[in-house]
């Protein structure tokens, strides 16, 4: 009885055997549906979007949790979306210190370890776009590396496929000037072509000291059109004309026209740019600009030594 009691029924053994096959083994089934989450979850990686890929991971890790290649690409995704997570913070950062036109703030954002993180992440001549609401079209903020100058700018406004397209803030800032002096350059106004285009105002400060604060006409980041000149002489007199900008360029007065005028031409490489009148309508002085201010238009979408 005893040696019968311990011998288990066919049937019995049959059920036990497929449990151990069933939790021990994977299928061809298994496997395929591993491979097609994996490649979704992949796809979703690339478009960074990794908190979805990380969701997808663990339904291919539930169908083949042995598998240690699948573990350790599911291991990199969250890695990545760990690194994704401490960027997007800092971008969410750089939004409030844009809204804010907290220059100091974005400043300092840039030095700080996770500012120099995202610079080193976007690499030479690279940018980092970020779209609170995903995707790559709405309001969203961007970081832009510059080869040229190893400098970086933000812009925030509206994107379209992930083009700046709408209105937007172009946005540079710096304390790395000759003075110690925080430098800082804004653009505001109207994109088209991922780059300015339409109506903006270009406002630009060192310490405390205005350099520029006007209302543009914009192609392509240059700027174009007629603008008012209002100056004050020495004596006091305020005088006032007009100048004309084409693609960003000064049209210019040639030195004939000053001689003609009875103005001195100057030795140091220079262009006229408009004559400039009083009260009375009498002709008083002309506003000089040098070679090193030829081009105007918003940073980094023009040549400077144009």
């Amino acid at each position: 009885m005893d040696r019968q009691s311990r011998i288990l029924p066919a049937g019995i053994l049959a059920v036990m055997f497929a449990m151990v096959f069933l939790t021990g083994c994977t299928t061809e089934e298994q496997k395929e549906a591993a491979k097609k989450y994996q490649q979704q979850a992949e796809y979703y990686a690339e478009g960074n979007s990794f908190d979805k890929a990380q969701k997808v991971m663990e339904q291919a890790l539930e169908q083949t949790p042995k598998d240690e290649d699948l573990q350790e690409a599911a291991d990199k995704i969250k890695q990545k979306a760990d690194e994704m997570k401490n960027y997007n913070e800092t971008m969410k950062a750089a939004i409030d210190a844009v809204e804010k036109d907290d220059a100091k703030a974005l400043d300092e954002l840039q030095e700080s370890e996770e500012g120099k993180a995202l610079a080193q992440m976007a690499g030479d001549g690279g940018s980092y776009i970020y779209l609170p609401e995903g995707g790559t079209t709405g309001k969203g903020i961007g970081f832009y590396n510059f080869h040229d100058c190893g400098c970086h700018q933000w812009y925030y406004g509206d994107y379209k496929d992930g083009k700046r397209d709408g209105n937007g803030i172009w946005y540079y800032t710096s304390s790395h000037t000759e003075d110690g002096n925080l430098y800082k350059e804004v653009y505001n106004g109207e994109w088209g072509q991922d780059m300015p285009n339409g109506k903006g105002h270009q406002l630009i400060v060192l310490g405390d000291k205005v350099d520029t604060d006007q209302k543009f006409k914009v192609k392509d980041g240059l700027f174009y059109g007629t603008y008012k000149i209002k100056d004050k002489l020495e004596d006091g007199t305020v005088v006032t004309g007009k100048y004309k900008l084409k693609k960003g360029k000064y049209v210019t007065i040639s030195d004939k026209e000053l001689e003609a005028n009875n103005f001195a031409v100057p030795d140091k490489p220079h262009l006229a740019i408009a004559f400039l009148y009083d009260k009375a309508g009498e002709l008083k002085s002309c506003t000089m600009v040098y070679a090193k201010d030829v081009t105007k238009g918003v940073k980094h979408f023009y040549q400077e030594d144009s």
